[in-house]
């Protein structure tokens, strides 16, 4: 990877709505509609804390593996009754820099952050002759306002974040990780803890996408509302393990008037072990996740390991 496309015939339509896209990490999809940007699956365990002041640097490394494309039923796309013979394989290496200021906003502190994703995708459909692969850097993914309060038993904040349409996208290169659209979404996350220790806890993470028009087409791509969780027991201060997934439904249809597709909600789920563990010599991070999409509609369905490594300044 990269190799470059070799497509034997043009697909129907449907083939050519794939969109890869990234917060932290990315998304994939194979579909009959436009899909929203933000990669869930990201966070995992804690994802609704942020943590106290100063500079960090997150080097997420992704790989999404799927076998099969789902239908609006949720059963695997057929081609004349006949198996697709669908392989997608997709890695990301992403670099989020987050910084946590010492400023108050009504008591809670203000944090940004902003995401430089390198995405490389490779994708054949062989009842179709798709055959494709890239390596690119993905859209720009800024998040300018994170508030977050700090309390004995919970964490709880408010964000507000963008996609700009930095990256190149080409509906007959289907390995291309631009979306073409603007992006705004706005979410509330938190983390509560069962006991004093903070040893036990459950997290949310949750981001509802505006997605904005096409810009070599017109096609608004539909709202999408997603969260990500998380439910973990601490094990001396420097280990946590849990499990982690994340939901995401797409909430208005895609409008405009290019949209020549039969257009529906797509949906899907993920569920998976994840460990987290710090260094204090090292004085950095592991996160560690595989996680089992589910019930998908309209879209890819797959697994998901990530390893994070988590740099505090």
């Amino acid at each position: 990877m990269p190799r470059q496309r070799a497509i034997n015939r043009r697909p129907p339509r449907w083939t050519t709505r794939f969109a890869f896209a990234l917060v932290a990490l990315f998304a994939a999809s194979v579909s009959a509609q436009e899909t929203a940007p933000y990669p869930n699956g990201t966070s995992g365990l804690k994802a609704g804390t942020v943590p106290p002041p100063g500079h960090y640097w997150l080097m997420y490394n992704r790989l999404y593996e799927a076998r099969r494309s789902n239908d609006r039923s949720g059963d695997p796309v057929l081609a004349g009754g006949n198996d697709i013979a669908f392989d997608l394989n997709a890695y990301a290496n992403v670099h989020r820099f987050i910084h946590v200021t010492n400023y108050k906003i009504a008591g809670a502190d203000f944090a940004w952050n902003a995401v430089l994703p390198l995405v490389g995708i490779d994708l054949e459909i062989g009842a179709y002759g798709v055959r494709d692969s890239a390596f690119r850097v993905a859209d720009i993914n800024v998040e300018p306002f994170v508030i977050e309060w700090h309390k004995p038993r919970y964490d709880f904040g408010y964000l507000y974040g963008f996609f700009a349409p930095t990256a190149e996208r080409n509906d007959e290169r289907p390995a291309l990780p631009g979306k073409g659209f603007w992006t705004h979404y706005f979410g509330a996350a938190g983390t509560y803890y069962f006991d004093d220790d903070r040893t036990w806890a459950i997290s949310m993470l949750s981001r509802y996408e505006i997605c904005g028009t096409r810009r070599d087409k017109d096609i608004n791509a539909g709202d999408n509302f997603s969260f990500e969780w998380g439910f973990s027991k601490n094990v001396g201060k420097t280990l946590d393990v849990g499990v982690s997934g994340y939901c995401s439904w797409q909430t208005t249809l895609d409008t405009g008037s290019a949209v020549d597709y039969v257009d529906t909600h797509d949906r899907v789920y993920s569920i998976g072990p994840e460990v987290q563990y710090f260094s204090p010599k090292l004085k950095l991070g592991y996160h560690f996740r595989y996680w089992w999409e589910f019930d998908a509609r309209n879209r890819t369905e797959g697994t998901i390991a990530t390893l994070t490594i988590v740099k505090p300044f």
